[in-house]
């Protein structure tokens, strides 16, 4: 504590309780006390205060390594899409083709087996 052996402290303990008295010495003790938590909450608001305006200052004068582009506004169409045909389309006539239908079976083969009479 503050670079004093406990000895030290011991010794101005006991001064402090001489000279001021048991009656006293409390308030004392919780006057400095006060005080000492005002003087360190002053140096904590100010530490944070310098270490705020120091990665501030960093922000600012961090060159961006990709200079910002101005929003443009986009465009409307210039008009209605192109009608889709075999000649803009690749493909477009395989797409649309009809799909190869299966010849139907002969009727004998489509009847339902009938069971044998019994």
């Amino acid at each position: 504590m503050f670079g004093l052996s406990f000895t030290e402290v011991l010794i101005i303990a006991v001064l402090a309780l001489i000279l001021l008295g048991p009656e006293q010495l409390p308030s004392a003790a919780r006057t400095a006390g006060k005080w000492m938590r005002e003087f360190r909450r002053a140096t904590e608001d100010l530490k944070d205060q310098i270490e705020t305006e120091i990665s501030l200052d960093d922000r600012k004068a961090r060159p961006s390594l990709v200079p910002p582009v101005p929003a443009a506004p986009v465009p409307p169409p210039a008009g209605p899409p192109p009608v889709a045909s075999a000649d803009n389309v690749p493909g477009l006539e395989a797409a649309l083709a009809e799909p190869a239908r299966p010849e139907s079976p002969p009727a004998a083969e489509a009847a339902p087996e009938q069971p044998p009479p019994a």
